[in-house]
Order: structure tokens, then sequence, then C-alpha cells
């Protein structure tokens, strides 16, 4: 990942860049919409590495994932986003997932993969910020026995056996969301 962060412009999933951070296509996306916001800064592997003089940053992060929010509610309005991090992610350096909560990818085949973004696993990117702010580090979940739990709807939390019956449920399921799984405002 670090390589793809120096030299981004070669890399063909790169969406945008400035000076503090990168946006990429996930190679994997698990939605219909599934961004990672990367930061340019060296030493950041994970949340375990956030400090308090890393609260710009985080805001800059969570600011830049909102940006693309707006951007992709103006080609589909329907969409719906969270913005947040995994507590042990998968890949070294730290990074903010834009994931749309529709979860229509072919991409998303395991257990773990759907329990990394509903369960405590993931965490909101407001709620980092104001644990980082608050308590000078992000309070991290990352219990892997998260990963393994029972699957259940992000909507209406009914369980499924598994993913291949789970999808076509959460594809018409209609039940509201909880309104504070979703903050994305600071």
């Amino acid at each position: 990942m670090w390589r793809v962060i120096k030299h981004p412009e070669s890399h063909k999933d790169m969406l945008e860049i400035s000076d503090d951070v990168v946006v990429l296509n996930d190679l994997y996306p698990k939605a219909k919409r599934h961004l990672l916001v990367v930061p340019r800064s060296e030493g950041l592997n994970c949340l375990a590495d956030v400090r308090k003089e890393h609260l710009q940053l985080l805001r800059t992060m969570h600011d830049v994932g909102l940006k693309c929010v707006e951007k992709f509610l103006q080609e589909d309005a329907s969409l719906i986003f969270r913005l947040g991090y995994h507590s042990a992610p998968s890949m070294r350096q730290l990074h903010i997932h834009v994931i749309s909560q529709d979860f229509d990818s072919k991409h998303l085949k395991k257990k773990k993969h759907w329990n990394s973004f509903n369960t405590a696993f993931f965490i909101n990117s407001v709620d980092v910020i104001e644990d980082v702010s608050n308590h000078g580090r992000a309070t991290l979940r990352d219990d892997e026995s998260l990963l393994s739990m029972e699957l259940r709807c992000h909507r209406c939390r009914s369980a499924h056996p598994n993913i291949p019956r789970l999808k076509p449920h959460i594809s018409n399921c209609r039940a509201p969301f909880h309104p504070l799984y979703f903050k994305i405002s600071v």
C-alpha cells in the first residue's frame, strides 16, 4: 500500500490526490461504492498508532470522505454511506472506508467480509475523532471473534445462516437504519 501512496499517479484505481491523502477505489469492493481514503503520512499503520497530534489528519480524511459521498449522492441519491475504520485492518497503512450500505458486490463472499463492516469491528470515523480528541487515542474493538459472529441484517437485525441467504434479504430489506449507526458529521 505504501508504494501506491508514494506514487499514486501510477495506480489505476487512484481517484484523488492531495498533499495529505489519496483516495482509491477498494480493490475488492464490498458494495456498489467503496473507497479508501489513505493518509500520505508514513508510520500510521492502524488506529493503534493514532494520537492526538493526528487529529487534524483524521478530520481531513473524514472531510475528504464526505466530499466523496456528496459526489456519489449526486449520481444516486438513494445510496446511504458509512465512513469508518476496521479495528484491526487487513492491510498496513491507516485508511478510512467510505462504503455504501447496499453491500451489492461479488466480492462480499465470507462472513468475515460482512462482519468487518456490520459489527463493532467497524468504528465510525466520527467516533474515532471524538475518542482521539477526548482521550488521546481511539477505543479499539479488535476482538477477532466479532468477525465470526452470526450474520445479521444491518437494518432489521434478522439472522441468516450464510452470505448467499443474506444477500437477497439485504437487497429487499426496508427496515430503517438506526440513526446512531450512521453518524457522519463531526
